[in-house]
């Protein structure tokens, strides 16, 4: 498969099969810059991807599928092409860059960052043998386009989950609910709530930054 996303990419001092994988995944209207900046205070032996969106919005500016308003301004995604990036994005990271830096699957966490935290549920949820680990920021569970499987397809995965209590993008509200989500299926996850807005603040942070590293 041909390199078909753009993405960043932070090679590991020192590669090794104990080296964490982490893939990026930024938010809506972002780019693969913007969380890449996280690599600069994790450990220099990791392999760290940030990806970008394949949907260009403006200059710069890019998503994973777009989003619509009905007349009453209720926020819908586009449920077609948002499976079609998943489906993609799967394909990229599976073939594309597995092979091209020979990494082990067991070692990967998506990190995403409000879309892009969907989209990394959504790919641990709809490819469970490739995606355990989870960082989900300011983001919920997208249940339109979730394919779940069975309850033992998800004995092993594990997910830091955390929103800002005053996010005005994505409220509290629909994190509470994806972490009540998480808890029916009984999948692994903590759930912090943060003094924070629609960001992640220093805090926030460090506390993902230890759970990367405690697992």
């Amino acid at each position: 498969m041909s390199n078909e996303l753009a993405y960043n990419i932070n090679h590991p001092k020192k590669f090794s099969s104990k080296s964490k994988i982490i893939i990026m995944l930024h938010g809506y209207g972002s780019n693969k810059e913007d969380l890449f900046s996280f690599s600069d205070y994790m450990n220099p032996n990791d392999l760290i991807i940030s990806i970008q969106g394949p949907n260009k919005i403006d200059y710069g500016s890019y998503c994973w599928w777009t989003i619509n308003f009905d007349e009453s301004m209720n926020l819908s995604m586009n449920i077609s092409e948002a499976k079609e990036s998943i489906e993609s994005l799967h394909n990229f990271i599976s073939v594309y860059l597995s092979e091209s830096y020979k990494f082990n699957f067991e070692n990967i966490f998506l990190l995403g960052f409000s879309q892009g935290a969907m989209i990394a549920y959504a790919l641990s949820i709809n490819y469970p043998r490739f995606y355990k680990k989870v960082v989900g920021l300011s983001g919920k569970i997208p249940k339109e386009i979730l394919q779940y499987k069975e309850k033992e397809y998800y004995l092993d995965h594990n997910f830091f989950c955390s929103h800002g209590i005053y996010d005005q993008v994505i409220k509290i509200n629909a994190g509470r609910e994806s972490s009540n989500w998480l808890l029916k299926k009984e999948i692994k996850h903590i759930f912090l709530e943060f003094e924070s807005q629609h960001n992640v603040s220093p805090e926030n942070f460090e506390k993902m930054k230890s759970w990367i590293y405690d697992n």
